[in-house]
């Protein structure tokens, strides 16, 4: 009779032990996953400051000796071209005066970002955006053209060969966004001539 109720006590107590042992496991699991994370979303960050600061570095000699109308975000790395610069009212096509600054400016762009980083670059994301005049499916039609027509420019054969272009080829894509991110000024209005845009950004993939 005594062993039984130890055997049923050592039970009880086998299973009440496990629970916690469990949740102690399940705990640890979780904080290395969480460690894990926030390690890779750390390195991520670093990788794309060193980038941008390097981009902002590289170009801005260029740019400054060349008089590009070019912005280049000194956090992001991402580069802005105005419609004016780009493009007539209500076209796709490209102004000549943007063929001669695209030819001058990418190569210096894509080796900045290609020879310490080509691993790590899992896209070249090019943005059209427009105003709010119209409406917004012809803006998104008309902001995806020019976003093609600078794409189609940049690993077309007008712009001639440079350093990664193959590489580009295969990470470029072409997006409209229509009205969707438009500029405001400091009172909340629309700023149309800034919102009238094309935007270049990289992407990074670390686990390349």
């Amino acid at each position: 009779m005594i062993n039984k109720y130890r055997r049923t006590v050592n039970r009880e107590f086998e299973k009440s032990s496990f629970w916690p042992t469990f949740t102690d496991m399940i705990s640890t699991v979780l904080m290395v996953v969480m460690l894990m994370l926030f390690s890779s979303e750390s390195i991520t960050g670093s990788v794309e400051k060193d980038l941008a600061k390097n981009i902002d570095e590289s170009v801005k000699q260029t740019l400054k000796e060349s008089g590009l109308p070019v912005i280049v975000d000194e956090t992001t790395g991402q580069v802005t071209f105005g419609e004016k610069t780009m493009f007539d009212v209500d076209s796709s096509e490209l102004k000549p005066e943007a063929k001669e600054m695209l030819k001058i400016f990418i190569p210096k762009y894509v080796e900045t970002i290609y020879k310490d980083y080509g691993d790590n670059i899992s896209k070249i994301v090019i943005k059209g955006h427009t105003d709010d005049v119209g409406s917004y499916l012809y803006n998104l039609d008309l902001s995806q053209r020019r976003a093609f027509s600078v794409a189609n420019f940049i690993v077309g054969d007008e712009i001639g060969d440079y350093k990664y272009k193959d590489k580009v080829l295969k990470d470029i894509e072409a997006i409209g966004r229509s009205e969707a991110e438009l500029i405001k000024n400091p009172d909340g209005l629309v700023d149309r001539d800034s919102s009238r845009r094309v935007e270049m950004k990289y992407e990074i993939n670390i686990d390349n």
